[in-house]
């Protein structure tokens, strides 16, 4: 793979990675970790404290068990810290491994294209696209966020399953290597098994549709990836039986529903969802009694439970929610840590343009264009991703994972007019002789 790729590519490479770097360190000189992390790490340090697995909650000014956030970061801050090392150490291995990550999707992403046929220049300069594009550069991509790490490993386990699919077989090598990418990016973004669950199960009935060794071969891999899992997640799971006395990975999920289900809702991250005088948190108040006394995993299921009953009792509304919702989502906005929006991107709306096009030509069977076992592979994510923003809301840091898609996805076609024109052309000259 590596020998293949030319001198010049491996320059712009080592380029862009300096620059994302000096980007990170500009934008971040004291190399803070960003608020989510922040909260990850006060826990840590309460329970080294000898307080538990506990946090300040800023309304009700006392500390008490909190699992909101993923706890596998939790585990490694107390790890980190027992080892004696600064904080801002972590800050920088991080970027590291983001830059790491961020050379690998580059070369990951032009594979992927060269897969679905794109011709190498293109396949390149579609690389290059994806490395430049503004949520990978910086609206995302200049920050210290765990999905800097996690959206190149989705761009790699994609790509070989797509080889597999396309009748190379899984070696046990491959096989660990998605396995392992699978299970550290869920252990850092809970919600990725949602994607990755999805993104499995339609590659299993893909593969059902190839020969039995195919089959097979599928199969071992999800079970190995499902192991691993399952194995990753039972400290977190025992963990918070202890604190909760439920079996749940996270509180979380509840606190996102009701953002996403209530009368004042936009369709996206509610920046004031805490706010007292807010009429969000009038409406939650005014409908759970005693919220206040409620543990954080009692709050996340009356939360869930309050967004079940409006849904139930606004049908209407919550039609309309998903249409604004999926607007937004293909809307050419980008993740912002400080802010409720962000202004329209140029780039940002090229890109979103040039794939509603492509699903357009697609739909109309433009050219006899057609949908493929391969294209429906590549698009699993972009799907997963949408759905969860109509089952939560529209978060910018989890469409992240459906952009390469986004951004892929018209070369593929353009690609595809491209061979049908000069196939045309070919025949029409055989014709003429």
């Amino acid at each position: 793979m590596l020998r293949s790729v030319p001198r010049f590519v491996w320059l712009l490479v080592v380029v862009l990675a300096v620059l994302k770097l000096a980007l990170q360190l500009h934008l971040n000189p004291g190399l803070e970790w960003n608020y989510d992390e922040r909260r990850n790490g006060r826990i840590a340090d309460n329970y080294l404290a000898g307080r538990g697995y506990v946090s300040l909650d800023p309304v009700r000014q006392v500390l008490r068990p909190d699992s909101f956030h993923a706890s596998f970061p939790v585990f490694v801050y107390i790890g980190w810290q027992r080892a004696g090392l600064p904080k801002h150490y972590f800050t920088l291995l991080v970027f590291a491994l983001s830059i790491a990550a961020y050379c690998l999707g580059i070369l990951y992403v032009q594979r992927t294209l060269g897969y679905f046929g794109v011709a190498p220049p293109a396949a390149w300069g579609g690389a290059f696209l994806w490395a430049v594009y503004p949520s990978v550069v910086y609206y995302i991509g200049a920050y210290m966020w765990y999905e800097n790490l996690a959206l190149p490993l989705l761009i790699l386990v994609v790509y070989k399953l797509l080889r597999q699919l396309g009748g190379r077989p899984l070696r046990w090598p491959d096989t660990a290597l998605i396995a392992g990418c699978v299970v550290v990016s869920c252990l850092l973004r809970g919600y990725l098994l949602a994607v990755y669950g999805l993104l499995f199960g339609v590659w299993l009935v893909l593969s059902m549709f190839g020969s039995g060794a195919s089959g097979r071969n599928a199969w071992r891999a999800a079970g190995l990836t499902l192991l691993l899992l399952l194995a990753a997640h039972g400290p977190i799971l025992l963990k918070n039986h202890r604190l909760f006395g439920a079996w749940t990975l996270s509180n979380q999920a509840g606190f996102e529903l009701l953002q996403g289900h209530n009368p004042v809702t936009q369709g996206r991250f509610m920046f004031d969802w805490d706010e007292r005088t807010g009429p969000f948190d009038q409406f939650v108040r005014a409908h759970i009694p005693g919220l206040d006394s409620l543990s954080q995993y009692q709050e996340s299921k009356a939360r869930a439970g309050l967004a079940t009953r409006w849904v139930q009792q606004h049908p209407g509304a919550e039609v309309r929610l998903w249409l604004r919702k999926t607007l937004l989502f293909f809307a050419p906005e980008n993740f912002i840590a400080d802010a409720p929006r962000t202004s329209y991107h140029p780039v940002t709306a090229a890109v979103h343009l040039a794939f509603l096009l492509s699903l357009l030509l697609l739909v109309v069977r433009y050219r006899g264009l057609r949908l493929r076992r391969a294209d429906v592979l590549l698009l699993t994510p972009l799907v997963a991703v949408w759905l969860l923003s109509l089952v939560f809301f529209v978060g910018f840091r989890w469409r992240y994972f459906a952009e390469p898609a986004l951004l892929l996805y018209p070369f593929i076609v353009w690609q595809r007019l491209r061979q049908k024109q000069g196939s045309s052309r070919l025949s029409l000259a055989e014709t003429n002789m």
